[in-house]
Parts: structure tokens; sequence; C-alpha cells
């Protein structure tokens, strides 16, 4: 398989410290009911990966943003996590590694469709296989014995933890989203008797919480501005 590398990760490669563990997630999700009891622990850690889940389908965020240099050496390459939605693919520069030849997405079932899968030459085009489940990119033509580099931008998924020390890859400032989900989902497994908050309740809470970062996430900024000048030369 291709080498990768020059990754660029926008959250899981920040600095690991100050950020919650899941051991953390589940001690606040526990602490109401039991937080010494490992069901209700477990109970919490299976709620909190619902609600990565639940963000997963809902959008696409800010750090879940990748930037990857990618090194074709055969007809497949893969990247380090699955892939939500793939942004952009662009050959780099040999001399200072910038981005300046563009490669096409093809969807899968058009690409099996209408491509020759015994043709090589320089890769114009891409597809994913298998979104949503892995990393794996085909390139089309197949590259041969020759290499290429590329810069590939996308949104990954958000990947759910599953070890107690493990840091959450979501920053501070979305996590709170994710833990009204998660409340929500805790009630809807514990029993009635241990209810701590209704399930209407719950749901009304993460709603609200996911319409505040839809709005955040949303809000003008340069990225949503334009200038413009008329045929005076007059900016607007």
């Amino acid at each position: 398989m291709p080498t990768v590398g020059g990754i660029v990760i926008a959250t899981g490669g920040q600095a690991q410290s100050g950020r919650r563990t899941l051991s953390d997630v589940k001690d606040e999700l526990s602490r109401p009911m039991d937080a010494s009891d490992s069901t209700v622990r477990d109970l919490a850690g299976d709620a909190f990966r619902a609600a990565v889940r639940t963000m997963n389908r809902r959008g696409n965020w800010p750090w879940e943003y990748q930037q990857q240099n990618i090194s074709i050496t055969s007809n497949f390459s893969t990247v380090t996590g699955a892939i939500k939605k793939p942004l952009s693919m662009y050959y780099l520069t040999s001399a200072t590694g910038n981005p300046y030849i563009k490669l096409w997405y093809i969807p899968y079932d058009r690409f099996v469709e209408k491509y020759s899968l015994n043709v090589s030459g320089q890769p114009y085009a891409y597809t994913i296989p298998n979104l949503f489940e892995t990393g794996q990119i085909r390139w089309f033509p197949n590259p041969g014995s020759a290499t290429y580099t590329t810069l590939f931008d996308y949104y990954r998924m958000t990947p759910a933890p599953t070890d107690d020390s493990e840091a959450i890859e979501i920053p501070e400032t979305a996590i709170e989203c994710y833990m009204a989900f998660a409340w929500w989902e805790l009630v809807k497994r514990v029993p009635s008797g241990k209810l701590m908050v209704s399930l209407s309740d719950a749901r009304e809470d993460a709603t609200l919480a996911f319409r505040q970062m839809s709005a955040h996430v949303n809000s003008p900024g340069d990225r949503t501005r334009e200038v413009n000048v008329d045929l005076n030369g007059t900016w607007m």
C-alpha cells in the first residue's frame, strides 16, 4: 500500500492536555446515579458513543476537517480514517509542495459503470469505493509504476472513543452539544426508576444544543462575505 505522510489533523492532532477523556465523560454522565456502578458507567459510555454517531450523521463540522498528503504508488491509497465528505484533491508541486492541478472526483457507482480498470497513466480522477466506512481511495487511470503526491482535503467521521483513557477528539467549544445528546441517549437506556430527567426534556435540551451549534458554525464570517468591484472601480 502507498505510504502516507504530511498529515494535518484538525482535532485529534492537537495537544491532548486539557481535553476530556472517555473516563471524564463517564464520570459526568453517571455521577447523578452512581459513578461507582460499572453497569451505569458502561451505559454512559454507550450513550456518549451514540451521541458521536448522531452528530456524525447530522452534518460536517469544522473540527472534522482534515488535510493529508497522499503518495500514489498503486491503484489504491488509504487515509487515516473514514471519509465523511471529500472536498478536493490536488497534485503538489515537487519544488514547493503547493497544490496546482486538480483531480476530479467520480461517484463510485458511475466509476464502476463507465470506467475501464485496465488503463494506465497519470491519474486525473479519483473515487471512494466505500464512503462512510473506509479511508480507501481509488485512482483513474492506474498510475502503474509511477509515483505522485497529492493533497487531499476532506471531512472525516469523528471517532467514537472506546478506551477510558482516550482523549475525546472534539473541542471544548463543541463537546457540550455532544453531551446533550449523550444525556438523551442515557435517559433512553436507564430504568425508569433511575431517571434524572424526563425523556422529552432530555430530547428538548439536545435539540436546542444542536440548533445553537448549527447557528454558531453557520454564522457569517470572512468565509461567507464577498467583495465585488463595480464598473467604476468602486468597492462594494
